[in-house]
C-alpha cells in the first residue's frame, strides 16, 4: 500500500497542532524551511508517531520539499494512511512479492537494531545533528533509526520497478469532476500548459472507462513519463474526490455546494475564497432539439413542462404533432444541476421518470440530433448538429440566443460559470497551482474560446439595441460600445464576487491597451424596494466599481444608476434579481461629450 509526502504532511500538521503546536500554515510549511524548523524544533518530537519522524532530516533541510511522490507504506508502520493527492512512479512490471519485501524489511531492520546496540547513542545524536534537532528534544533512539531504515527500505522499493522499466509513469496531479469540463475543454487546457512547460510529445489516452483519460507527456531533464489523471464523471465526483483524496483539483459547472463546502472546509480551508474558487471560462445552457424542428424560442416556464411531461406533444406549441422525446444529463452532472436550479426548482416541477440520461455530453447531442421529437439541454459546444433555442426568462420576455457575447455578459438566460477548485493546502510551486494559473491568463482563456466554450479575455461590440428598451439606456449608450462583462456581487451585498474581483485586473489590461478610451459605467437593481429606492443602490454598486477601477489607476468618465430598469432575469427569482444586480462596463471615444449624470 502506499502514501503520499503530502498526506504525511497534513497528518503531521494535524498531530502537531494536537500535541499543542501552533496553528500551522500549511503551504508555508510546504515553501518555507525557516518556519519548518521553527515549528518542529518547538514540538515535542519524542511524541510524534514514528512514521512521521521518518521524514524529518527532510523537513529540516533547507532543499524544497518534494511533494509530488508517494511513498511506499512499509508494513511495520501501520499509522500511515493511503490516498490524499497521488504522486507516484508506476510501472508495468511488477515489484517484489509481499512475503519476499517483508522479510527484507525485518532482515534490515534487524541489522539497525544491532547496529543501535553496538554504537549506542552516537548514531541517533548524528540523526540528529543531521535534521538540525537539539538533543534535549530525544527522539527515541532506537525507533527513530528504526524508521529512517524503514524509509530507506520504502524509497529503494519504490525506485526499483521504475529503474527497472523503461515506461516509468509520475503522476503529478489529478483532475476530477464535471465531464462538460473534463470532456473536451480540460485536456486542451492541459495540452497547452505543458507545452508551454516545455513538454514533448504530449498525447491524451483513453482508458476503458469513456470519462476517464490520461494525459501524458515528457519533460526535459525527468526520465519517468509524466501524467496528469483526468477523471470526468460529473461535478459532484470532483468534490468527493477531494474529500477521499483521490483528487487534487476539482472541476464543476455549477458553484460548489455549502454541503459540499463545509463538509471540505476542515482539509482544504474555505472553498468559496477567492483564492480557491477559479472561474475558468463561461457556458450557455443550451436548449437543442432536432433540425427540423420548427420552433425557434422557448420561455423557461415552458422549458418546465417540456421535461416534467406537462407538455408531451409538440404540437401543444405550435409544433407538428409529433411525441416529445426527453433527453437529460445524469444525476451527477453539474449541467444537470444547472438546469435543475435554473429551470426545474425554479417552477416547481421535476424531471420526467420517461426522461433518458446520459453521463456523455456528446451522446446526448449526438442522439437529440438524429431523433425526430427529441429536446435536451447541453453545454453550449456540445449543440453540434442539433439546433439551438432563443430562450426567454419568463412569458413575453425578449428571447435570447446564447451567442458569445450574451453569455459573457450573462445577459443569456441560462447562462452559468465554468469552475475549478483549488485547495488552499496546495504549495504555490506546484504543478497543480501554476496550472490554475495558466488556465485563467489571457493566454488560457484564448485555449477556452478555442474548444468552444466562452473566453473572459474581454471582447468589445456595439449591440444593435432594441426599440423596447427603455429610452434613458438607450440615450446614455448611444454611439457607444460595450465590454463582454459584467460585475455582479455576493448575494445581498455590496462586495464584488470572485469573477468580478479578477475581472477588474481584466479590465485594466483592456484601458490600458486603449488609452484614448472612456469608461461609462451603468448600475442597475431588482426590482423590490421602491424605483426611487432602487436606483440609489444601482448608483451605489456603479460607484463601488468606479472606486475600485480609481484605485488601480483607471479613470472612470461617467457613473450612473438606471434601478430597476433593463432587467435581464425574472424578479421573481432570487437567482434572477441577483442576476439584473448588476454593473455594465460600456467605452467612449474621448471626443464625445459625457452624457448627463444620473
Amino acid at each position: 500500500m502506499n502514501t503520499t509526502f503530502f498526506d504525511l504532511l497534513w497528518q503531521l500538521k494535524q498531530e502537531l497542532e494536537l500535541n499543542g503546536a501552533e496553528t500551522i500554515d500549511l503551504p508555508t510549511f510546504i515553501d518555507d524551511p525557516q518556519y519548518r524548523r521553527r515549528i518542529l524544533q518547538a514540538a515535542d518530537i519524542k511524541a510524534l508517531n514514528p512514521a512521521y519522524r521518518q521524514i524529518l532530516p527532510e523537513l529540516l533541510d533547507s532543499q524544497p520539499l518534494n511533494i509530488t511522490r508517494q511513498v511506499r507504506r512499509v508494513p511495520t508502520v501501520k499509522t500511515l494512511h493511503s490516498g490524499g493527492p497521488v504522486h507516484t512512479v508506476e510501472s508495468g512490471r511488477k515489484g517484489p512479492g509481499f512475503m519476499t519485501g517483508l522479510l527484507i524489511v525485518m532482515v534490515l531492520l534487524a541489522g539497525v537494531a544491532g547496529l543501535v546496540e553496538f554504537t549506542g547513542d552516537k548514531v541517533v545524536s548524528d540523526l540528529i545533528s543531521t535534521a538540525g534537532i537539539n538533543r534535549g528534544q530525544d527522539t527515541a533512539p532506537v525507533e527513530a533509526v528504526t524508521a529512517a531504515a524503514t524509509a530507506a527500505v520504502a524509497a529503494g522499493a519504490s525506485r526499483a520497478p521504475a529503474a527497472a522499466s523503461a515506461e516509468a509513469v509520475e503522476t503529478l496531479f489529478r483532475l476530477h469532476g464535471s465531464n462538460t469540463i473534463g470532456e473536451s475543454l480540460a485536456p486542451e487546457l492541459l495540452k497547452a500548459f505543458w507545452q508551454q512547460q516545455g513538454a514533448r510529445n504530449v498525447r491524451v489516452e483513453q482508458q476503458d472507462i469513456e470519462v476517464e483519460r490520461d494525459v501524458l507527456f515528457s519533460l526535459p531533464g525527468k526520465t519517468a513519463l509524466q501524467r496528469i489523471e483526468l477523471k470526468a464523471h460529473g461535478s459532484s465526483t470532483g468534490f468527493k474526490g477531494l474529500l477521499s483524496r483521490d483528487a487534487d483539483l476539482a472541476m464543476a459547472s455549477r458553484r460548489i455546494k455549502d454541503a459540499e463546502k463545509t463538509r471540505l472546509a476542515p482539509l482544504y480551508g474555505d472553498l468559496s475564497s477567492v483564492r480557491t474558487e477559479h472561474v475558468v471560462g463561461m457556458d450557455g445552457l443550451a436548449i437543442i432539439v432536432h433540425p427540423r424542428n420548427p420552433l425557434g424560442s422557448v420561455n423557461t416556464a415552458q422549458l418546465a413542462k417540456l421535461f416534467s411531461g406537462e407538455i408531451s406533444n409538440w404540437q401543444q406549441l405550435g409544433g407538428p404533432n409529433q411525441p416529445v422525446r426527453l433527453y437529460s444529463r445524469d444525476e451527477n452532472s453539474g449541467t444537470w444541476d444547472s438546469f435543475n436550479s435554473m429551470v426545474l426548482k425554479k417552477h416547481g416541477v421535476a424531471l420526467s421518470a420517461q426522461a433518458r440520461r446520459f453521463e456523455s455530453s456528446m451522446e446526448l447531442s449526438d442522439r437529440v440530433s438524429q431523433e425526430p421529437g427529441a429536446i435536451g439541454f447541453i453545454g453550449l459546444p456540445y449543440v453540434l448538429r442539433a439546433k439551438a433555442l432563443a430562450v426567454a426568462d419568463e412569458a413575453g420576455a425578449l428571447p435570447v440566443f446564447p451567442t458569445t457575447f450574451t453569455v459573457s455578459t450573462e445577459d443569456y438566460p441560462l447562462t452559468r460559470r465554468l469552475y475549478m477548485y483549488e485547495p488552499m493546502t496546495l504549495a504555490l510551486n506546484s504543478p497543480a497551482h501554476q496550472f490554475i494559473n495558466f488556465v485563467t491568463s489571457e493566454e488560457g482563456q484564448e485555449v477556452v474560446r478555442k474548444s468552444g466554450f466562452i473566453s473572459q479575455n474581454i471582447q468589445r461590440i456595439q449591440p444593435v439595441l432594441s426599440p423596447e428598451l427603455p429610452a434613458e439606456y438607450i440615450a446614455l449608450t448611444q454611439g457607444g460600445s460595450r465590454l463582454s462583462l459584467n460585475f455582479r456581487f455576493n448575494s445581498g451585498t455590496f462586495d464584488l464576487d470572485n469573477k468580478a474581483q479578477r475581472d477588474l485586473e481584466r479590465v485594466i489590461r483592456f484601458f490600458e491597451k486603449n488609452p484614448g478610451q472612456r469608461a461609462v459605467l451603468i448600475g442597475f437593481s431588482d426590482s423590490t424596494g421602491s424605483a426611487g429606492h432602487n436606483r440609489k443602490l444601482s448608483q451605489q454598486r456603479a460607484g463601488i466599481v468606479r472606486d475600485q477601477l480609481l484605485a488601480r489607476g483607471i479613470n472612470v468618465a461617467e457613473v450612473h444608476g438606471l434601478g430597476e430598469l433593463a432587467p435581464v432575469a425574472s424578479n421573481a427569482s432570487a437567482t434572477g434579481r441577483e442576476r439584473n444586480r448588476r454593473v455594465e462596463v460600456w467605452v467612449r471615444d474621448r471626443t464625445r461629450a459625457p452624457a448627463p449624470a444620473s
